[in-house]
Formats: structure tokens, sequence, C-alpha cells
């Protein structure tokens, strides 16, 4: 009996495991604990593209927005860009956001899964890089459905009204003036949205099972892995503010 349930744990498809990973955390590191990222990376960096690609109209409108806004913001420091070499840098600004598309998931597993290992240590849980980054990739499916919740605000909303890709943050950020806050301060609110919450329930989840320690261990390694992402995020945003 205890062989059957055993065995039952370790049943699940890919495509299981990357839906249930959303509502059912726990069971999924369990069965998981030991399968490499690759295969999670491939499927999600595909499906990943695909919401992209299709929702790019939608988006449009916050990806100009954020554009005009960091040329006002370049202009204001004295370093405004020459009237011809503006539209070129919004054509390639375009193509970024695609890049972004094909990027997220295994730069997520490398980078994150890094961060998330290193993490694992301060608080002495056992964690492999393999296994960090497994758990930083299934991390990064919160990152693809923000994708689809900023489309479906640019559906909605008058493109007129909007200022920078914050208007689409499911959090603080949204509701602070981009122009006149600090690029350090709205980096920091955009960090702390609905998204980054549900990550770090993965991955306080994930360092809990796969390293068999406490859930509150497990959070502190996810509170320090978001602590340090926040702060490379940030100093780019000191240094230019």
């Amino acid at each position: 009996m205890t062989e059957s349930t055993s065995g039952s744990a370790k049943q699940g498809s890919l495509f299981e495991d990357i839906l249930e990973v959303n509502w059912a955390p726990g069971a999924v590191f369990e069965r998981a604990r030991d399968s490499g990222a690759g295969k999670y990376i491939l499927v999600l960096t595909v499906v990943c593209l695909v919401i992209v690609v299709a929702t790019k109209g939608l988006v449009q409108p916050y990806i100009d927005a954020n554009f005009d806004l960091q040329m006002q913001l370049m202009a204001r420091r004295g370093q405004a860009m020459p009237p011809e070499a503006i539209e070129t840098a919004r054509r390639f600004g375009a193509y970024g956001y695609l890049g972004t598309a094909v990027l997220l998931v295994p730069m997520s597993a490398l980078f994150g899964g890094g961060i998330l290992w290193l993490s694992a240590k301060l608080v002495t849980a056992p964690v492999r890089f393999g296994q960090a980054a497994l758990i930083a990739t299934f991390g990064a499916i919160p990152r693809i459905v923000s994708f689809l919740a900023t489309a479906a605000q640019g559906a909605l909303v008058d493109a007129a009204s909007i200022r920078s890709l914050t208007d689409a943050s499911l959090g603080p950020a949204r509701f602070f003036d981009p122009v006149t806050t600090s690029p350090a301060v709205m980096g920091l609110l955009a960090n702390a949205d609905v998204f980054s919450i549900w990550q770090l329930v993965i991955f306080g989840v994930g360092v809990s099972v796969i390293a068999k320690v406490a859930r509150s261990t497990g959070f502190v390694a996810a509170g320090i892995a978001w602590g340090i992402s926040a702060a490379l995020m940030l100093i780019p945003a000191v240094l230019t503010g």
C-alpha cells in the first residue's frame, strides 16, 4: 500500500506540473524534486513567446507610453536623444519586448536559480543548483501570466490615459506618477505586485519541500532571493536617477 501511494505521488505529466504548481506547489515539487529544469524551460518559453506575440497589439500602448516616459526622463537629465534616433530606438524597444518572451524563462532559471540557490545556502537549506533552477523555472509562471493581465487591461483602457508599463501593475506602482516618482521607488513598487507575491509563494514552498525544511525557512530563503533580485534591479535606477 505504501509503495502504491509513493508511486502515484510521482505521476504527473509535464503540463500537469506546470498547471498544478499554481495551486498545489507542494505536491508538484515533491514528485519533481529530481527532475531537470530543461523540459520545463523549453515548454514555458514556447508558451511565453506565443502569448507575447498574440497579445502584442494590446500591450503596444503600454510599450509606447513607457518609451515616451524614458525619453522624457532622459531629457530632464540633459540626455535628450536626437529626433532622428528616436524612431530607431522605438523599433528596437518593440523587438526588445519580444526578446523578453524568449529570454524570460531561461534567464529566470539561470540567474533566478543562482540567487535562490545562494539564498537557500544562507538559511542552511540543502538545495542543489539544478533544483534551485527548477524552482525558479516554475517561479517564472506568474511573470508569464502577467503578460496576459497587461493585455487584458490594454483591451479595456483608453490608450491616451496610459503613462507607462506600471499603469498595468497589479500592485502599488499603478497608483504613483511615473514622471514625478523616483525611478528607484517605482522599481521597488513594481516588484511588490500580485505576481511577485505569487512567485514568492512558489519559491518558498519549493525550497521547503525540496530541502525538507520548515515552510518558514523556505519563505525566508524566498524573501532573501526577492531582496537580492530587487536590489540588483534597483542599482541602475539609483545610478541614473
